[in-house]
């Protein structure tokens, strides 16, 4: 089935999809266009992306291959068999390895993709790396080029976009599948809220917000990685070999070209973050936007395996129950409907029953580690996380009063 064109999106969401017993048309509430980089609903509507899009153009190659290399990504500045250009190589599942080099500037993609180049190429790049004659069979290969560009909206009327429908990343660090899957982590708790009549479709507006905020740092992180990879100008080129010269032997050059620079957006300046919380006076932890630490415990598992699809209250505490009144917000939200899980940690010289009483899990962790990783160094401390984990508040001292507060700016 294909669809073919959104007719209407507002107040709902008309589609005509044709399939190969006939066309028909489908009503809906909402609709994702997760519809990838060409997407004919982007196009449809008309919309244009903002940022930079760069000139070089790579090869990726997936070969079948025994290499016994270790799991590492290889990049290779100038090699003989290709001057002036970059070549990167890495492992994958399955017996794949990736070879991902560029071309002249003068080489079309339907040259590049026919089999004496590419096979040609494979063959000296295998050879450099002193694997000449090992056999190897293609799996897969195509030419891209790098772009860093985003959407300057993900909504619109009842359209909402997301992946690369949404936003175009270069593949050097790791960005395109990542930012992918924080999009649909971010829009899956809205969505879902929204649907059971938890919160107003204005929570929707703060997808768009925060995700094209995340896109916008992450295109200025991959300019610097693709100016790097595929310097622009003479000037760029000559600063990029003199940091791989230097790098040699200064330690102190080596983290400009470290471009596994993926890390989850911190939404510092979301609109569902709690204004009267007591974030600025934690010394450690995450700040109110950033997403929650793991933590191990101390049977050697980790917070995270405990955590569900809902807005999470941490309590550190070593008390045998949480105070009446907390309770009694989190009973009346639990009453609307609303996915809300509490856990407590408590030290690990206390015993397990402490401060388990009202919470859904009861984990213990060394009182080092709670100060490490939450800047807790006392019983009584709080941390509220939205279902994407990020956190939207945390308190010294959790009173009810500013739990409920918090709660009803979470959900706009």
């Amino acid at each position: 089935n294909q669809l073919e064109r959104v007719l209407s999106h507002d107040p709902v969401v008309r589609v005509a999809v044709d399939t190969p017993e006939g066309p028909y048309e489908l009503e809906a509430d909402w609709l994702i266009a997760a519809d990838g980089a060409r997407s004919p609903i982007r196009s449809q509507f008309g919309l244009k992306m903002e940022g930079a899009s760069y000139e070089g153009r790579f090869v990726i190659a997936d070969i079948r291959i025994d290499l016994d290399l270790p799991t590492e990504r290889l990049a290779f500045f100038d090699p003989a068999w290709n001057p002036g250009n970059t070549v990167l190589m890495h492992r994958e599942p399955h017996g794949i390895w990736r070879i991902d080099y560029q071309l002249p500037a003068d080489e079309t993609p339907e040259q590049a993709l026919a089999w004496p180049a590419l096979s040609q190429r494979i063959n000296a790049q295998l050879a450099m790396i002193g694997q000449a004659g090992t056999p190897w069979e293609l799996d897969w290969s195509s030419v891209y080029s790098a772009r860093a560009m985003t959407l300057p909206a993900y909504r619109h009327g009842r359209v909402l976009f997301t992946g690369d429908a949404a936003h175009l990343l270069p593949i050097f660090g790791v960005r395109g599948a990542n930012t992918g899957f924080q999009d649909a982590q971010n829009l899956a708790w809205k969505l879902a809220t929204v649907h059971k009549g938890l919160a107003s479709e204005h929570l929707l507006n703060t997808y768009s917000q925060e995700r094209v905020a995340a896109s916008r740092e992450i295109c200025e992180e991959a300019g610097k990685s693709t100016r790097f990879m595929t310097p622009p100008t003479a000037g760029f080129r000559l600063l990029r070999d003199a940091v791989l010269s230097l790098s040699l032997t200064e330690d102190f050059v080596r983290p400009l070209y470290h471009w596994r620079t993926s890390r989850p957006h911190e939404y510092s300046r979301s609109a569902l973050n709690a204004h009267d919380d007591d974030s600025h006076t934690f010394p450690a932890g995450p700040a109110v936007g950033a997403q929650l630490n793991n933590l191990r415990l101390s049977n050697d598992g980790f917070l995270f395996d405990h955590l569900g699809a809902a807005f999470v209250l941490l309590v550190f505490t070593d008390q045998a129950r949480l105070p009446q009144d907390v309770q009694a917000v989190l009973a009346a939200w639990r009453a609307r409907g609303l996915p809300l899980q509490v856990v407590a940690i408590v030290p690990d010289s206390a015993t397990s029953a402490h401060g388990c009483a009202g919470a859904d899990v009861c984990v213990a962790a060394s009182p080092e580690r709670l100060a490490q990783r939450y800047g807790v160094t006392h019983p009584g401390a709080a941390y509220l996380a939205r279902p994407d984990q990020h956190v939207c508040a945390r308190w010294q001292a959790l009173d009810a009063r500013r739990l409920d507060a918090a709660l009803q700016r979470a959900l706009a």
